[in-house]
């Protein structure tokens, strides 16, 4: 399932659904059990969730609840380095390398979960000074199908939780690629406000997972986004708290800058309106970011 790229949010079917894709129970390195893990999220209002506990597939039994929409996840770790997280839609399983410790693997388990219907997205690319996926490993992977724009626990840790200038970059390259934002919950004093808001019919995990995998979601930290999309040539975005909205083109161009809750702009010839992505920025350091849309 390809995400429609000319417009990520054409299906306008059900409600935006709150959900953290990264984080981790005693399964590996969290202090919380995956029972604790689950009544967390459903404490905080949350709608879906994924323990991606690292090298372990943590089983959904193991945190079932009826509050909570449950993705089989995992974060694949290579050589203590290089994470990437693997969701699986209902009735699958994630594909992990039995060794995990040479890092060239990392294209082979990319390959094999994407030929198995598995959603990979490549996990704090800027953590630490020596940054976890620089753009010359970006580039060496491919077929992946996103990346984490924002990752809470780095505000707390060496290294930038923001990764949307290799986002763009990647962008600027041809890879298309979605922007997923996530907590990587160790304990609860980690916790960030920032998750995926997935527009699906029903809150189950097939429609949640088919969501994902079109890119009708946004990566979120603050600002709620009511409604996004296109009609032909334009593209609109409708926010409940934003205060400045950034239109963002080929390479990192800003296009436009626009005050206010709601915003649009139209595709205009040129490269760097090959396509454009939308930032809402909020009271403080609130920020969300939708999916790219390409103008062809």
């Amino acid at each position: 399932m390809e995400p429609n790229w000319k417009n990520p949010y054409a299906d306008k079917a059900g409600t935006w659904l709150k959900g953290n894709l990264h984080c981790h129970s005693t399964q590996s390195d969290g202090n919380m059990a995956p029972p604790a893990v689950a009544e967390f999220y459903a404490k905080k209002g949350y709608d879906f969730l994924s323990i991606t506990d690292h090298r372990t597939v943590t089983p959904l039994a193991a945190y079932a609840r009826e509050d909570l929409a449950l993705l089989t996840g995992v974060e694949a770790d290579f050589g203590g380095r290089f994470h990437m997280g693997i969701l699986a839609p209902p009735g699958s399983q994630p594909i992990q390398d039995p060794d995990e410790k040479d890092p060239a693997r990392q294209q082979e388990v990319i390959d094999r979960n994407v030929a198995a219907g598995n959603l990979v997205v490549l996990h704090h690319p800027d953590w630490e000074v020596a940054e976890h996926y620089p753009m010359e490993r970006l580039l060496a992977l491919s077929g992946y199908q996103g990346i984490e724009v924002y990752n809470g626990i780095i505000e707390v840790m060496e290294g930038s939780p923001l990764s949307t200038a290799k986002w763009d970059r990647l962008l600027a390259k041809g890879r298309r690629v979605l922007g997923f934002a996530n907590q990587d919950l160790h304990r609860a004093e980690n916790y960030r406000d920032c998750a995926n808001l997935v527009r699906a019919a029903e809150a189950t995990p097939a429609a949640i997972f088919a969501a994902l995998a079109r890119g009708n979601f946004y990566a979120y930290f603050g600002v709620a986004i009511t409604d996004v999309g296109r009609e032909g040539e334009r593209l609109f975005v409708r926010t409940e708290n934003a205060e400045l909205i950034r239109f963002v083109g080929h390479g990192g161009n800003v296009l436009a800058k626009v005050e206010g809750r709601e915003a649009e702009i139209a595709f205009k010839p040129g490269p760097v309106w090959q396509h454009v992505r939308i930032e809402c920025l909020g009271r403080g350091e609130a920020i969300s970011f939708t999916q790219p849309f390409y103008r062809d």
